[in-house]
């Protein structure tokens, strides 16, 4: 009985620890860039990577982006993040090979439009967010805990790099 427990308690264990992932924070001084990245994570473990990536250098300005090889140029993407009661659908991105930039959001809810820098202020305040990406033939969700995302998003807004 007593081992029953431990590998219960195991099993759950390690399902949460794949279950979520944690921010963090990278500075390039040579290229002139600070990133915020905060790691997407499925239940399916072959799933393609998907990172939720914050940057901020002289050339791009402020940049937002959801990246994986999941990504094509000429693919539309519909993108869902539901931020513990909000639901917020990314409005307009430019879709990349390996990247979807995002531009504009909205909340589905209460219809508010969002530009990005008051959507970072939801991310960083939520205490966990699902992702659902759907191209219409395929469809992916992933969470983030958001664990570590207001230091790490508020070390790019205010990073003094670039």
């Amino acid at each position: 009985m007593n081992n029953t427990i431990k590998i219960v308690f195991l099993f759950f264990f390690f399902t949460l620890c794949q279950s979520y992932a944690q921010w963090g924070f990278t500075a390039d001084t040579k290229g002139r860039k600070i990133s915020a990245i905060g790691e997407v994570t499925f239940n399916v473990h072959k799933q393609d990577t998907i990172v939720l990536h914050l940057s901020k250098s002289r050339k791009l300005g402020l940049d937002f982006a959801i990246e994986g090889e999941y990504f094509q140029r000429a693919e539309k993407y519909y993108v869902l993040f539901e931020i513990d009661e909000r639901k917020i659908k990314v409005l307009s991105a430019l879709p990349e090979k390996g990247k979807l930039r995002i531009v504009k959001l909205k909340d589905l809810i209460s219809k508010e439009e969002y530009e990005m820098k008051d959507f970072l202020n939801i991310l960083k305040r939520g205490s966990e967010c699902v992702l659902t990406i759907n191209t219409g033939v395929k469809v992916m969700q992933g969470v983030n805990t958001l664990a570590g995302s207001e230091k790490a998003i508020n070390s790019v807004l205010r990073g003094n790099n670039p």
